[in-house]
């Protein structure tokens, strides 16, 4: 994958999204008592719409990747240590307060998108759930967006800005502001073990561990206290108060857990041989052999945010 493979497997994303939707509203205004897409097909649904633009785009170029193997070589699933893999599950929960902080502060403009899923996830088997948000979701966004776009942009040599761009376009892939803040932040910091560790197994272990422990406590929540899952469902607002409380709070265990994350992140790429790692990452700014942006991936990031802001305004009138 180069910048410009990446930027037309994003526009055919927003553009295979936007079909689903609008073939989706066409069914339901046409047969309004007919079938409605349960919460599971929604979610496989909405990874296959990122994976396949990808893979397709991969199987037509791949000529160009003679000599090297798609899962290793091209998408990064390479083996790692196995300190490194328990250290990743470290630096996953460190990570947590700074990911809480940017949900609370984006509940302040809109809703909680996952809360209010809530409902129709725990009527589904834990399983079953915990194998599609845990297992597959997770594996699906890995190979997509550490594996295929930040490793792609990666082949530039600016790792500096294929951080922070493959971590904007995880971010816009969730369609939504409040997963979008988080995401943002979340995919950064995974670009960040990905290049540390030198694979994509470790974000997907980091992936699978933030979803996981999601899953399980809202399943956990249900059984123990239904009564308070029951209240949670009905109202998601908090007062301003407790809001500035809540961020207050969490701002403080960000700053302090973010900082030992990345000294965690630090350790990561020494145990598999990368000395000097922000350093290298920090001057690859200026190393970049060829431009990360595309008029594809501009229009993608339009089209994106398009929906994303037009989903806004239909929810305050909703």
């Amino acid at each position: 994958m180069n910048s410009k493979r990446i930027g037309v497997s994003f526009l055919l994303q927003m553009v295979f999204y936007y079909l689903l939707v609008f073939g989706l509203t066409i069914y339901m205004i046409a047969f309004p008592a007919g079938y409605e897409m349960e919460i599971v097909e929604n979610l496989i649904v909405s990874q296959l719409v990122n994976v396949v633009p990808v893979m397709l785009v991969i199987w037509i170029g791949r000529r160009k990747y003679r000599g090297e193997k798609i899962f290793r070589d091209i998408l990064g699933f390479r083996r790692i240590k196995i300190s490194t893999a328990l250290m990743t599950v470290l630096y996953t929960f460190l990570l947590m307060p700074l990911t809480t902080l940017a949900n609370a502060i984006s509940m302040i403009f809109v809703d909680n998108t996952v809360a209010e899923m809530e409902g129709d996830i725990l009527n589904v088997p834990f399983l079953i759930m915990f194998c599609v948000m845990a297992v597959f979701g997770p594996f699906c966004e890995e190979l997509v967006f550490r594996g295929a776009f930040f490793r792609g942009f990666r082949r530039s040599g600016n790792i500096f800005g294929a951080i922070l761009l493959s971590g904007l376009l995880f971010a816009l892939m969730h369609m939504n502001f409040n997963q979008a803040a988080y995401a943002l932040l979340l995919g950064i910091m995974m670009a960040l073990l990905a290049e540390a560790a030198g694979s994509t197994v470790a974000p997907f272990i980091m992936h699978f561990v933030f979803n996981g422990q999601s899953v399980c406590l809202m399943y956990l929540m249900d059984k123990l206290s239904p009564e308070l899952m029951e209240e949670g469902l009905e109202d998601y607002s908090m007062a301003s108060g407790e809001m500035v409380m809540v961020i207050a709070v969490y701002l403080l265990l960000a700053v302090v857990c973010t900082s030992i994350a990345f000294c965690v992140v630090i350790w990561i790429a020494g145990n598999e041989g990368k000395q000097n790692f922000l350093q290298t990452i920090w001057a690859s700014r200026k190393n970049g052999r060829e431009r990360l942006w595309s008029v594809c991936l501009i229009i993608g990031v339009v089209l994106s945010l398009m929906f994303m802001i037009l989903n806004a305004i239909l929810s305050v009138f909703a």
